[in-house]
């Protein structure tokens, strides 16, 4: 097991350095019940997803809407895991609330499901809806958070359904909890690494989603 550290190796790091470690969060490869668990619901053989050893399983700090700092769990891409580690830290230090951070797989494999439950969860081996193109999702290069008070809204479609009080911009306001504005804590800590957020798209708006590519 190896753990993306703030600064130098495990054993050259003060208490004060392993007690910031933690509080940044860690990766590491997808562990053996994890893996099993996925299987057929949120990793599927006949999907070309990522194999297991370039997807890395992330532990996280985050408030959460009773104001407890909780730890989550997302996994994403090997190659975005760092950034992801940054922005998450960058998220908890602003005090961002987030309602809920489990595994997809926990909500087997539904999107829909981990939408309605207002989760946020980034990896699923799945297509885009109504489509046979893979989702920025299944390439562990996207996320979606807070998906109630930050829905997909499209002509008259807004997903989740208990969206809607979310999905017009007078009701948008940066101080209502876990919405998602322009220049807030979340959207500046994603675009600092160069990710894209689905909130600045001009043909629909897809507040929850932010991907690395900008889709």
């Amino acid at each position: 097991m190896w753990k993306y550290l703030v600064a130098g190796s495990l054993g050259m790091l003060s208490v004060g350095s392993v007690a910031l470690a933690q509080e940044r969060g860690s990766a590491q490869p997808i562990p053996d019940e994890t893996w099993a668990a996925m299987q057929g619901v949120s990793w599927h053989s006949g999907i070309p997803c990522p194999a297991r050893a370039e997807l890395r399983l992330l532990t996280v700090p985050y408030v959460d809407f009773k104001g407890r700092t909780v730890q989550g769990q997302l996994i994403v891409a090997d190659d975005v895991a760092k950034d992801m580690l940054d922005i998450f830290a960058d998220i908890h230090a602003a005090g961002y609330p987030i309602q809920s951070m489990k595994l997809v797989h926990h909500f087997r494999g539904d999107d829909g499901f981990s939408m309605a439950a207002n989760n946020t969860s980034a990896f699923n081996c799945r297509v885009v809806a109504g489509t046979s193109r893979l989702s920025q999702h299944a390439f562990g290069r996207a996320i979606d958070i807070n998906p109630v008070q930050n829905p997909y809204v499209n002509g008259g479609r807004t997903s989740p359904s208990a969206g809607i009080d979310f999905d017009e911009t007078a009701e948008r306001k940066a101080l209502a909890r876990g919405v998602i504005v322009a220049g807030d804590a979340v959207v500046t800590a994603f675009k600092k690494r160069g990710w894209g957020w689905g909130g600045d798209w001009t043909s629909m708006k897809d507040y929850q989603h932010f991907s690395a590519n900008g889709n």
